[in-house]
């Protein structure tokens, strides 16, 4: 029973990119649970990084998120994706062959999550059309080869195919008697908010989806993630780059930024859920000084094979 909770709160965490592939030390860490003066009172807060190196004209910002949060957290999200010079951006694109029922439970699940918490699905948050976005993730045949032909889904790992595709429609009717029970009984939404969001912000991928599942789906992706960045550090001399990804992927990204030499200079959290009156955004570390913000602009070109913009039925986790 302690194995099937493990692996369903990883499932949850992989869906909303929160989690960890290791216990990560606290400085490390992008998603935590924040709680207020009163214990009503809570949120599930996301880090957004920036970083600088000696002798280069770019600050890189981790923004980490959470892909299914509240409409006014994206809102937010969407002003600081729109003053950064670049965004790089997380979407695993579809390819050539057809979507499984598996591969479509990871959508049913992460709507019917939003559902059920009164919050919103991040792709109908955040408008990715915007002209300085740029793709740097896997597309759906490249991950399911790093996965040596399995399922991208969780869920695979203990539900067959068949079993999927008659939960499928289970799913949706419960998550909708859910929205109307939740929507009249706002306290116990906050309750289970609150429940999530402590698991989650505990949540530890690799134990339970195994260490194959998570190095694919954070670092085999994280490292094309690099391969862009590289490129469009090549190209684009100043100004800013975001690395727009869900909050499980920042502390390996971390990690790699500072093997470039960019440090740290400072973090900043973001309530994504608000439980009762939720609690105040906050610094973690003071921003450096007398460095203009950049003006938005377009992207610079980066060489062929990074696509500006992900087609319709890209997957976030």
């Amino acid at each position: 029973m302690r194995s099937l909770t493990r692996h369903l709160t990883a499932v949850a965490a992989l869906l909303l990119g929160v989690g960890a592939s290791h216990a990560a030390a606290n400085d490390k860490d992008y998603v935590r649970l924040e709680r207020g003066s009163a214990p009503e009172h809570a949120a599930l807060q996301t880090a957004v990084a920036h970083f600088r190196a000696p002798g280069s004209g770019v600050e890189i910002v981790l923004y980490g998120v959470v892909h299914v949060a509240e409409a006014d957290y994206y809102a937010r999200v969407q002003r600081d994706l729109d003053s950064y010079t670049t965004v790089l951006f997380e979407g695993v694109a579809p390819g050539k062959e057809a979507p499984t029922e598996a591969d479509n439970s990871l959508g049913d699940l992460q709507m019917a999550m939003g559902d059920l918490l009164g919050l919103t699905f991040q792709k109908d948050g955040i408008d990715y059309t915007r002209k300085n976005l740029v793709h740097a993730d896997m597309n759906m045949d490249q991950l399911k080869e790093h996965l040596g032909g399995g399922t991208i889904s969780p869920m695979g790992q203990v539900m067959s195919e068949d079993q999927l595709k008659k939960m499928a429609p289970m799913i949706k009717m419960i998550a909708g008697m859910g929205k109307v029970f939740m929507q009249g009984n706002p306290r116990m939404r906050d309750q289970l908010k609150l429940q999530m969001a402590t698991q989650l912000s505990q949540a530890d991928l690799s134990k339970g989806l195994g260490e194959k599942m998570t190095q694919v789906i954070l670092i085999e992706r994280n490292k094309v993630v690099m391969e862009v960045l590289e490129r469009q550090l090549a190209a684009q001399k100043d100004g800013s780059i975001a690395i727009f990804y869900g909050a499980a992927h920042m502390p390996d990204l971390e990690e790699r930024l500072a093997a470039l030499g960019f440090q740290r200079t400072s973090m900043r959290w973001m309530s994504a859920w608000k439980v009762g009156e939720g609690v105040e955004d906050g610094w973690q570390a003071p921003a450096t000084a007398g460095a203009p913000k950049p003006a938005p602009r377009a992207a610079e070109p980066v060489p062929a094979g990074a696509p500006a913009t992900t087609p319709s039925g890209a997957r976030w986790f």
